[in-house]
């Protein structure tokens, strides 16, 4: 009996982390974990870099994985960091994908490549240290 309930609760908790949002025009990731994922992931990059970051972000559905959400630097971060990264993430919301990397729905610095080639992504574009990726 023990064996058949952990089964179902695993099942359930797989289903429940591969769901997607039903609705292109609302996302489940609430906008203040998005913006500070997103500062917390590319706070030195251009505006191109965190737009290209608030679009993968938006178009994988949830922060799972995404350190960024706990990087202590966001606790520091300064207020146009702040709206330069709110920005982007509306950008993302209202469509406005960098159309270079459309679809894109995983991001990683240089030492994250090998663990991206190895899994299968396929590398789309780099802007500055954030390179992107399609599954």
């Amino acid at each position: 009996m023990k064996r058949a309930w952990l089964l179902s609760a695993l099942v359930a908790q797989a289903l429940a982390c591969s769901a997607t949002p039903t609705s292109g025009l609302r996302s489940p990731i609430s906008d203040s974990d998005a913006v500070r994922a997103i500062i917390g992931e590319g706070a030195n990059q251009s505006d191109a870099a965190l737009a290209g970051i608030a679009s993968a972000i938006h178009n994988r559905g949830n922060l799972r994985g995404v350190f960024g959400l706990r990087n202590p630097v966001v606790d520091t971060a300064s207020d146009a960091l702040w709206a330069r990264a709110r920005r982007a993430w509306n950008l993302a919301k209202t469509g406005g994908d960098p159309e270079d990397i459309r679809g894109c729905k995983f991001f990683g610095c240089p030492t994250d490549m090998q663990w991206f080639h190895k899994h299968g992504f396929i590398a789309v574009k780099t802007i500055g240290q954030i390179t992107f990726y399609k599954p």
